[in-house]
């Protein structure tokens, strides 16, 4: 083979090797839809806006430690822990969620109503009545 011959091999070889090298990080990282903070909000929120919250660490592929509020208007907002206004927030979402829960657990009552077992092998009861007991029965939770 030519030495001009050679190249070409190579050079495509090269570029096969490339294209698959770069779609292996691609696939990777395609799971984390999430962007990363690079810089911290510092102006107090208020409170009644903030909706919720997740934090970002450093163990993924972000650079800073934040938490990221999320406001009534779907914005994102990055903060950090060691703001006095930010603590305080995640105490009030936390007491919140607190009284949410309890709150819940003490008025939500789901009725047991005892049914018969389902036997699909003698062909009595299909999966669409089982499905419809089911049914009857989560009525009075929704």
């Amino acid at each position: 083979m030519t030495p001009r011959g050679m190249i070409t091999v190579a050079t495509i070889l090269l570029f096969i090797i490339l294209g698959i090298l770069c779609q292996v990080p691609a696939a990777l990282s395609s799971h984390v839809s999430r962007s990363c903070c690079t810089m911290y909000y510092r102006k107090p929120l208020p409170f009644h806006r903030i909706k919720g919250y997740r934090e970002q660490t450093m163990e993924g592929h972000c650079n800073i430690e934040a938490i990221i509020f999320y406001t009534i208007k779907n914005k994102e907002v990055c903060v950090t822990r060691n703001d006095k206004w930010v603590r305080k927030a995640l105490e009030l979402l936390s007491s919140k969620l607190k009284k949410m829960s309890k709150a819940r657990s003490t008025t939500v009552k789901i009725p047991l109503r005892k049914t018969e077992k389902p036997s699909l092998q003698d062909g009595s009861r299909s999966f669409f009545g089982t499905t419809e007991a089911f049914l009857n029965s989560t009525e009075s939770y929704y």
